[in-house]
């Protein structure tokens, strides 16, 4: 049996990225092999569908088209065409089927599932796990992953760093192109993190921050990074993002005054972070890869 995949993202510069590599990987673990242009195709949504992928080529209706969506499912045109689609949380999935007149804002263009038979939810998945080594280069208050895009959670903890005198770390590409706070690039430590460190990082920073883009805050759906991060052993504070609250019971803020008091409490109390980590790596042990690419290959043919 083998597979391949539909994704735009092949730089590994590219945090999504991962999902392409580490999927592939424990496929592999599971004698799955990958080949270009094979009959079962997994479509990696995190945006509409192109019309043509390298791995893949052109769409084609007779192939085993899967789709798993983790991000920007209110630009998708329509998941009718595949014959399952992996959706990251309820709240997602509430909202491709039932919440058209609730967000209709955000599905402007989007042609609804007709049978929600063919919807699974596929949490987003990690291949990391924590560990107790700290690498003194990695060490600092507050840390952050991500590229250059305008970062309102950088924005609203640059003031915070600077006035209490804070270290922190960002590793991302490009931030001397950074449209907002200019001060952000002298906080870059390296333009990428390997993968394989990010658990050396969630060990030596007190707070690893994470963002999302704002319509998967209001459906209510986290990244694959936040999970990461999680999985990894970090203590993650993120943006108000409803699935973060409810099921992975996150720290989140609200406003920049929140923000500073909750960094300034968690900085502080090594004790209360333990317990947050502990109680959000119990919530994702399920969330590896290897469990998601099983959920996935029992729909190959």
């Amino acid at each position: 049996m083998d597979f391949s995949i539909g994704s735009p993202h092949k730089s590994a510069l590219w945090y999504d990225y991962r999902l392409y590599v580490n999927l592939i990987e424990a496929m592999a673990s599971l004698g799955i092999n990958y080949r270009k242009n094979s009959k079962n195709r997994i479509y990696f949504l995190g945006a509409p569908r192109r019309h043509v992928y390298p791995d893949v080529g052109k769409f084609d209706p007779s192939a085993n088209n899967l789709a798993l969506a983790y991000c920007h499912f209110e630009k998708i045109k329509s998941y009718n065409e595949f014959r399952k689609v992996f959706l990251p949380s309820e709240f997602v999935k509430d909202a491709v089927l039932n919440d058209k007149k609730k967000h209709s804002k955000l599905f402007r263009k989007n042609v609804f599932l007709d049978n929600k038979n063919r919807i699974d939810i596929i949490r987003p998945f990690s291949s990391l796990s924590s560990t107790d080594e700290v690498l003194k280069t990695y060490e600092c208050d507050i840390s952050f992953i991500g590229s250059p895009r305008i970062r309102p959670i950088v924005e609203d903890i640059i003031p915070i760093v600077e006035k209490h005198n804070l270290s922190f770390q960002i590793f991302g590409p490009h931030w001397h192109e950074y449209k907002g706070n200019k001060n952000a690039v002298k906080y870059v430590t390296a333009n990428e993190i390997p993968y394989e460190n990010i658990p050396l990082l969630s060990s030596a920073s007190k707070i690893s921050l994470v963002d999302h883009h704002q319509p998967m805050n209001d459906i209510g759906t986290v990244s694959h990074k936040y999970v990461d991060l999680i999985a990894s052993g970090a203590f993650v504070l993120s943006d108000n993002n409803k699935d973060a609250v409810q099921h992975y019971k996150g720290i989140t803020y609200n406003s920049v005054n929140e923000l500073e008091e909750l960094v300034l409490f968690y900085i502080n109390d090594e004790n209360a972070r333990r317990k947050q980590r502990e109680r959000q790596l119990d919530i994702v042990q399920k969330n590896s890869t290897l469990l998601a690419a099983k959920q996935i290959s029992q729909f190959f043919i």
